[in-house]
């Protein structure tokens, strides 16, 4: 019986390249799970805001009211407003809904829109989320048609 001639077990040697390699390996893949992190939340704001305006055409028709679309730039919110009657103001009546953009590369700007009962634009007018020098804009025509551009560079 051999004894004391094979230990079983690691080196410390051993143990510490491995630990290097995995170093390695964790500086190579942060900036890429950064990039993808970005990615998606600009997706997904991209997505949840043109949904949402799809949803503001659909509640129009729904209750038969007028429904703006009022955006705020400083405070990065999307408000989906019910107007009543009313054909004044995209911002002025109750709020039935609100977008949020909670990360700083990603910026919303754009002149706001309002659809009537009938799903016809009262104002004509676009939304524009703007993220690590790309756009994505939600633009709608004078018969309550939505079209989508986007692009690389700032909201145009």
């Amino acid at each position: 019986m051999k004894t004391g001639k094979f230990n079983k077990g690691f080196s410390i040697i051993e143990l510490l390249i491995v630990i290097g390699i995995i170093a390695i390996l964790a500086s190579i893949a942060v900036p890429s799970l950064n990039a993808y992190y970005r990615n998606y939340k600009y997706r997904e704001y991209a997505y949840s805001m043109e949904s949402l305006i799809r949803w503001s055409r659909l509640t129009a028709m729904e209750r038969t009211a007028n429904i703006g679309l009022c955006v705020n730039s400083v405070n990065k919110t999307l408000s989906i407003v019910n107007m009543g009657t009313s054909r004044a103001d995209t911002c002025t009546g109750d709020t039935l809904n609100n977008f949020q953009i909670e990360d700083d590369f990603v910026s919303l700007k754009g002149s706001g829109a309002a659809f009537d009962p009938r799903s016809f634009a009262i104002f004509t007018g676009n939304v524009c989320l703007t993220g690590d020098a790309r756009f994505y804009k939600v633009v709608i025509s004078r018969f309550g048609a939505i079209r989508i551009e986007r692009g690389m560079g700032g909201c145009p």
